[in-house]
């Protein structure tokens, strides 16, 4: 094959296969710096408006001083010659002003009235502000942004919500009323935002129209439809208001089981993902559009270059946040640069002994170096991994048969290793925080001489676990006798949890990190949605030793 550094079958299904048996039953873009913006004095509002704003707001992607505030105005609101103002202020109620800011109307009416601005500069290190933006006299929603410490400081905490897979049809939000009321500074967001599905749903409103009329998309305006109508769900607005969001993305933003062919030179999904699969054409013309749209729909400081010449050159998504001494939180992404599925031959190879030969990659070659590279350099008292897919080794058996995770980095083998390597060579402790298995897990990162750090899971928002795919009841004991069965042969797992939705919390302080998993009933579309604690774990700093919390 073309050296992959230039640059399936379903996990659930396959572990749905072993518990069926095991178990009973070209310019470069860029937010708006303020600095390319006129400064205007505080705006008159006469009143909030949904209509207006129908997207609501949010923020991300801080630094030291500033960070990027992101809104959409709707088509039938928009008027040429209109500005938008952004207000930025020291307290909820806007009265401790620190500035306004009018963004032209001629960016407002580009790519799909979606505007990002970016605060860097403008702000100070480590606090908490408020924005609202105006149009034509009606308001958004008030936000909450904030900024990082500055490198030198030394933080008491910090604290993160993790959420992953929230498929729009298959459930209600309910999780993200709980994470505006919970008291944490970001949400992290592990991947698949959107699916690339649209129909018909069980669960009312919540079916799904594309522009393409086609159940899967075909273009910019079916993955613009996605975005813009995720984002109308009231809690994940509510969510995204109250807490900034660092995000990354897994496959779904895009189509299931996407890769890179190095060989060809083209983007691939899954075998039969996407029924014109056999089309490189039009297949890069459909990750280009929803490269595209992810990043219009997200407020995030990244690169992005629609003209690059290759798809691999159009997206910097991985970039790292630096909480003081504390933490060092480091964003990988996981698929546009990741090899075709792996033929097996890495599967055999245990953590520690795959050695050095490349040849998947899930990260590419200047993404790699850099990883690794700030992972070795990190003096932070912990580096935490925002990271799509398992990192840990993860086997399964029936009837003798291995059954194995090909989407995960068990068939990454070689790239993990050196990724581990170091990592251990740094000075700080180790944590992955993982999504995409649907699934909330504790566990250890270990080799067979060695734990090299803990990765802690969250389950889906919505999307289907095991208890959905199998149908497995809660009664008998069953939920009890799938983690035994995950355990048998992955003694490393300390928790497992198929059964439920919902999120995580990790927080983290110079003494210890604390994982807290809660399921919250996806069936509910009210605040009053139950919520419940599932686990809670405690990891000392300097030492992988995993505690239960009662």
């Amino acid at each position: 094959m073309a050296d992959p550094n230039a640059t399936g079958t379903s996990r659930r299904a396959v572990l749905a296969a072993a518990l069926a048996a095991a178990l009973p039953g070209s310019t470069v873009a860029r937010a708006h710096s303020v600095a390319d913006l006129n400064a205007t004095d505080l705006p008159a509002v006469e009143s909030s408006d949904d209509d207006v704003f129908p997207q609501g707001v949010a923020s991300g992607d801080p630094t030291p001083t500033g960070a990027v505030l992101w809104t959409r105005i709707a088509p039938d609101a928009y008027r040429e010659g209109t500005a938008l103002t952004v207000t930025v202020a020291r307290d909820e109620g806007l009265t401790d002003h620190v500035g306004s800011w009018r963004v032209p109307a001629a960016r407002v009416a580009g790519h799909d009235n979606t505007v990002k601005v970016d605060l860097d500069g403008e702000l100070d290190a480590d606090r908490s502000y408020y924005y609202r933006f105006a149009y034509g006299g009606a308001s958004s929603p008030v936000g909450r942004c904030c900024t990082l410490p500055a490198p030198d400081a030394s933080p008491d905490r910090v604290a993160f919500a993790l959420v992953t897979c929230q498929d729009y049809r298959n459930g209600y939000y309910g999780a993200y009323h709980h994470i505006a009321q919970t008291d944490v500074d970001y949400i992290v967001h592990l991947g698949d935002f959107i699916y690339e599905h649209g129909g018909g749903s069980a669960y009312d409103g919540r079916s799904l129209s594309l522009p393409s009329g086609e159940g899967v998309v075909m273009g910019l305006d079916d993955f613009r439809y996605l975005h813009r109508t995720y984002r109308t769900d009231r809690f994940l607005r509510e969510a995204l208001a109250a807490h900034p969001i660092l995000q990354t993305w897994d496959d779904h933003e895009i189509v299931n089981n996407r890769y890179w062919d190095y060989e060809e030179g083209r983007p691939y999904a899954g075998d039969g993902d996407h029924p014109r699969n056999d089309d490189p054409e039009f297949m890069t013309r459909l990750f280009a559009d929803g490269i595209r749209a992810w990043w219009e729909y997200t407020p995030t400081r990244v690169l992005y270059d629609a003209d690059a010449d290759s798809l691999l050159d159009q997206l910097e998504l991985w970039r790292g946040f630096r909480f003081g001494d504390l933490l060092e939180l480091l964003v990988t992404d996981e698929r546009l640069y990741r090899t075709a599925p792996a033929d097996g031959a890495q599967f055999d190879a245990k953590i520690g002994s795959a050695g050095d030969k490349i040849t998947e990659t899930m990260l590419g070659e200047t993404q790699r170096e850099w990883f690794t590279g700030r992972l070795t350099e990190s003096d932070a008292t912990w580096t935490a991994w925002a990271n799509e897919v398992l990192a840990m080794e993860f086997d399964l058996d029936l009837g003798g048969a291995a059954l194995q995770n090909a989407d995960a980095w068990d068939a990454f083998a070689a790239e993990r290793d050196l990724i581990l390597r170091r990592a251990a060579a740094g000075d700080s402790s180790f944590v992955a925080l993982t999504g995409d298995m649907h699934t909330a897990l504790a566990g250890y990162i270990e080799g067979e001489d060695r734990r090299y750090g803990v990765e802690f899971m969250t389950p889906a928002v919505t999307s289907q676990n095991l208890k959905e795919l199998l149908e497995l009841p809660d009664e008998n004991g069953i939920r009890e006798l799938l983690q035994a069965y995950v355990q048998q042969f992955n003694p490393h797992v300390d928790f497992f949890d198929s059964h439920d939705w919902g999120y995580a919390t990790v927080e983290f302080t110079p003494e210890d990190c604390t994982y807290s998993a809660y399921a919250v009933d996806k069936t509910d579309d009210s605040a009053d949605a139950d919520r419940r604690l599932l686990a809670r774990y405690r990891c000392p700093a300097d030492e992988y030793a995993l505690q239960r919390q009662e």
